[in-house]
């Protein structure tokens, strides 16, 4: 029997110099209507005053948050998985430091999940913001709620983009981890596990925005494309998963992976040589579609632009 003590959540927050967006992170979920979780931040050995500001935010916490320091730096995956192995709730909720929970995350998500068992996975809707926090636009992949089947829902990120989101606008059952995030896929370890999760079970998808992605220099991404991981990684779990029996692609979505590689050369092009290029390209892409890509770009970028005028006109009048 559960002790009555126990967190029904535990919302991890792995941190590494995150000083500058901690307070606002932990206060987001402080906020929350839905209140029978605990937050557990692991820090990373951070060198910025990470580890002053979470001793204060302790003291007028009531004991909700539980924070541990690592002896050694241990990597981003590895502290991810450290904060699984600390936490007590059945259900998992990670928070980037640089990220936020919106009203009513917690209580959405524990509620999708507590209605149906059949759901290992709960996604959500994110608002994307800058540096500053100023809100640029919104991810999702509906506008209404939906329950979709974990398989179909791999095919569909497989060959499509990713919907599913990072790791902030996730929650999950910890009794259906098998295994912790992969070392050997730093830019899509999140989705490898996500995939691991719904193979057991359905995603259910919340169409309004409940979690706010921060937008910075400073985040790994970039790092990824300069070292080749956003292709490689793509690469590795598309042969880990394409060849499964259940992945049933349409033309369509064929169509669309080819896309999608050829967006993820075209964003690397400084950091690799032609050969591997042309490699991907013609394997895996779309060699027109990445020759169009900085047309498509000029675009999207004036359309953003287009509709940036357009709200400046409106507030002004």
């Amino acid at each position: 029997m559960a002790d009555s003590n126990t967190p029904r959540v535990s919302v991890c927050i792995p941190a590494f110099n995150a000083a500058d967006y901690l307070h606002q992170a932990i206060q987001s979920v402080l906020d929350q209507n839905y209140q029978n979780f605990e937050i557990v931040v692991v820090d990373n050995c951070s060198t910025d005053h990470t580890v002053n500001l979470v001793g204060k935010l302790q003291q007028l916490s009531s004991g909700r948050i539980r924070f541990y320091q690592n002896d050694r730096n241990i990597g981003m995956v590895g502290n991810l998985n450290r904060c699984m192995e600390l936490a007590k709730g059945a259900y998992i909720k990670f928070l980037c430091a640089d990220d936020l929970l919106l009203p009513g995350c917690l209580e959405q998500m524990v509620a999708g999940l507590d209605a149906q068992e059949s759901v290992k996975l709960v996604a959500c809707g994110r608002s994307i913001i800058d540096k500053q926090g100023h809100k640029s636009t919104i991810r999702r992949y509906s506008r209404s709620d939906v329950t979709i089947p974990g398989k179909q829902a791999i095919t569909e990120c497989l060959y499509g983009s990713h919907y599913i989101g990072e790791p902030s606008a996730v929650m999950f059952r910890k009794s259906g981890l098998e295994g912790g995030f992969r070392e050997d896929l730093p830019q899509v370890l999140d989705i490898d596990m996500w995939f691991r999760l719904l193979e057991q079970g359905d995603l259910l998808y919340l169409g309004t925005p409940l979690c706010a992605i921060r937008q910075h220099d400073g985040q790994m991404t970039n790092a990824n494309i300069q070292s080749g991981a956003l292709i490689d990684d793509n690469i590795k779990l598309f042969e880990a998963y394409s060849h499964k029996a259940y992945i049933k692609p349409t033309l369509r979505l064929i169509a669309q992976r080819k896309v999608y590689i050829a967006y993820r050369v075209w964003m690397s092009r400084k950091y690799i040589s032609s050969e591997k290029r042309e490699r991907v390209l013609h394997r895996y892409g779309s060699v027109l579609a990445y020759w169009l890509m900085p047309m498509a770009w000029f675009m999207l970028n004036l359309k953003k632009r287009f509709f940036g005028l357009l709200k400046i006109f409106a507030c002004s009048e």
